[in-house]
């Protein structure tokens, strides 16, 4: 039977705290969404990752070219981030010529592939299908799965175990201590709370080496009570 990424991992986490599953349970592709794993109460648990491009750990297509190679196309890609950050394009007094517009959308290209911006908001970054790709961290990445794996487990039978990066862990801890005036506390809370997950866990794990630690994991556990309140603790 082929276990996904983390599965075992997660299974031997809660076992060691005390946690019994189902050993006859298994996602077989028989239904639609089926949960990875199930505890011996019935309850079952899905198992994820935060989303970020795991082939970073391995150097891409860019990586392997020529220094010769990889300065040109560094170099035109730093010439059109900066054509489209000075608007420096050919136009008439109220658009772009046709040739302006042309140069734009190819530089729009160029720049998404290179440094992964897509222009239309230079606030994100792609971790995937670029060169030069930026793993970025923050609780909405946590927010964001949790929204994914709701849309699939909707039942209200199934919690939810995430394995996140260390750098999220620590925007989650500062989020924590900041609640009392920082306005995204709620908004991550009310993310939990109004999941079909009656519990969540969330565990570090080492993206970088692409490694669980089972003996001595950093893990939270955050519980929704039958009053719609959170309560989170350190296992």
């Amino acid at each position: 039977m082929k276990q996904k990424q983390g599965e075992k991992e997660a299974k031997s986490i809660l076992q060691s705290k005390g946690f019994e599953f189902d050993d006859t349970y298994y996602d077989d592709n028989s239904k639609n969404s089926m949960p990875d794993l199930r505890f011996v109460n019935g309850r079952y648990l899905e198992v994820t990752h935060t989303l970020h491009n795991h082939n970073i750990c391995s150097p891409n297509n860019y990586c392997r070219k020529s220094i010769e190679e990889q300065l040109q196309i560094a170099n035109d890609a730093e010439k059109a981030l900066d054509r489209i950050t000075a608007r420096k394009y050919p136009r008439t007094s109220d658009e772009l010529t046709d040739g302006g517009m042309t140069q734009f959308e190819s530089d729009k290209i160029t720049v998404k592939n290179h440094f992964g911006v897509d222009v239309s908001d230079f606030t994100k970054h792609s971790e995937f299908n670029c060169d030069i790709p930026i793993v970025e961290s923050s609780t909405d990445n946590i927010i964001r799965e949790i929204g994914e794996k709701a849309s699939k487990h909707s039942k209200g039978d199934t919690d939810l175990f995430i394995f996140i990066l260390e750098d999220e862990y620590n925007c989650l801890c500062d989020l924590l201590e900041t609640k009392n005036w920082n306005g995204c506390y709620n908004s991550f809370m009310n993310s939990v709370i109004k999941s079909p997950f009656d519990v969540v866990y969330l565990c570090v794990w080492n993206f970088e080496s692409q490694t669980y630690n089972t003996e001595n994991p950093i893990l939270l556990k955050f519980e929704t009570s039958s009053e719609q309140k959170l309560i989170y603790s350190r296992l």
